[in-house]
Formats: structure tokens, sequence, C-alpha cells
């Protein structure tokens, strides 16, 4: 196997400030097992197999470092920006993962928008470690919406300055943790609700800003606030992350800038047994 690779910061417009993803095109994918060892190499937040359809739309799998699946969703950003970059005159096409199809948009300044399924959340109790894993912080409200639980905090600077304790919510029965906040106490914000993902059953043990998480917060903000236009923010140290959401009753529409930072080869030699990697 030879192939190209891409490294694209997703929800930003400035390298190495966003939530990367890898994107790499192939022409079979069939064998989950060699394409999770190749995102288990390059270990980014999410890496995903792109192959070319016949029709100009586009079949996918993605994997963390960990496990197979459409987890975060930061890859299909990713591979939308480097599609693009590849052929310029594709504005409009779809990402087939499995049995779900994402209509992507390329907007005229460049921009990335994917529509989404809008999502229903379900009230849930407290889990019994979730306090201790935040270190005794407030929790305002919780929701959840499949796999992910949704943690609403006190304010953008408990956000920001909050370290959980990743062992504890590792043991906690949810795939990743959606820590939020709005901006009811900030003067001049530039967004409307902030967050940080933490995933370490994934394999992911830095906070993020994913698309999946995006979709439901902007469900679980919207009854709130009272509107279907929400920006959102990822206040993290490193990281400068928006996202802009329409929400639909029936499908939520996310935008964002994305930027390739890196461009790399991979040789895998045969029978799997060395896989060379070179930045270019």
């Amino acid at each position: 196997m030879e192939t190209s690779f891409w490294i694209v910061d997703t929800f930003s417009d400035n390298v190495f400030r966003g939530n990367p993803a890898a994107v790499l095109f192939v022409d079979e994918l069939s064998d989950c097992a060699l394409l999770q060892n190749i995102a288990m190499e390059i270990n980014a937040l999410e890496t995903i197999f792109v192959k070319e359809l016949y029709d100009g739309n586009f079949e996918a799998l993605c994997f963390t470092p960990k496990i197979r699946g459409l987890y975060l969703g930061n890859g299909l950003f990713a591979a939308a920006k480097v599609i693009n970059d590849r052929k310029p005159a594709v504005r409009r096409f779809n990402i087939i993962c499995g049995i779900r199809i994402f209509l992507v948009n390329i907007l005229d300044n460049g921009d990335v928008s994917i529509r989404f399924s809008t999502v229903e959340l379900e009230k849930v109790p407290i889990p019994t470690n979730l306090s201790a894993a935040l270190n005794d912080e407030i929790v305002v409200s919780i929701a959840a919406g499949k796999d992910e639980l949704i943690v609403e905090m006190r304010s953008p600077s408990k956000l920001l300055n909050l370290s959980p304790n990743l062992d504890i919510l590792g043991g906690i029965a949810y795939d990743s943790f959606i820590l939020t906040t709005d901006t009811h106490y900030e003067v001049n914000a530039d967004y409307d609700f902030g967050v940080r993902v933490f995933a370490p059953k994934l394999g992911i043990f830095r906070d993020m800003l994913t698309p999946i998480a995006a979709t439901k917060l902007v469900a679980y903000w919207t009854g709130r606030m009272e509107k279907k236009e929400l920006v959102g923010f990822q206040p993290s140290s490193d990281k400068t992350s928006y996202v802009s959401a329409r929400y639909g009753s029936e499908f939520t529409n996310l935008t964002c800038r994305c930027v390739i930072s890196v461009y790399g080869h991979i040789l895998l030699h045969a029978g799997g047994e060395h896989l060379e990697t070179a930045v270019l």
C-alpha cells in the first residue's frame, strides 16, 4: 500500500491551532485491521480513509487511534477540505459512512459546510463518579445523546481552567464527555456556547471540538437560548476553534474553517511488516 496523507486542522484557519484529523485516499476499505493500525500510527484525533466512487461521491471509514467508528466527525471536514483542495471545481458532494450520508457544500469563502441529522437528547441521572472526575466543580445540568454525556458548567472560565480526571471519566459508561457553558456572564463574547470534549475510552486524552458533539450541543442550547443559529467556541489554552451551526427539525448544518497543516507519504511493505511515513 502506497498513498499520500494530509493532516487538516479543523475548526480553525490557523495551522496547529485547530483539531487535527488525518485524511488518506485508498482504493479499498476492506482491510479494517490495516486501516486501524495506520490510524494508530498517525495518532490524530481521527483518521478518515476515503474511496472515490464512480459518481463523484465518496465512501469513507473513520478511526480514532483506538477504535473504528464515526465518534468524532472531524475527519468528514478534513476530507472535504482535501477533496476541494485537490479538485477545486468540486463544491458539492456526499461522503458516505456506512448507512449515513453527509451532504458537503464548499462555500464561496472556502468554508466547509456539512449537513448532519438533528439529534434528540434525553434526561439521565448524574453518574456517581462524575463530580470526582470534574474536581468537584458544580454541574448545572446534564443530558445524554446516545453514548455522549453533555455536562453544563457554570462559566467559561470554569470550563477553560478545568483539568478533569481522565482515569475516572474513562470508568463512566459514556464514550465521550461534552463539557459546555453559555456566555451569560461574558461581556462582548463572539460565541454562544463553549465546548471541550474528552474521550478517554476512544484513546483520546486531550480536549477537542468535534462535529458529532456540536450537533448535540446545538440541540441542547437551541431550546435554552431560543435561537436556531449559534456559534460554538473551544476555549482551550492552545486552541482557537469555532463552529457555526444552524438548527433544523430534521437536519443541523455545521460550518467551519479548515486548513491543511501537514502533507506526507505512507508506504506499507509487503505483509504489513513495516510502515514508513515521510512528511513532504
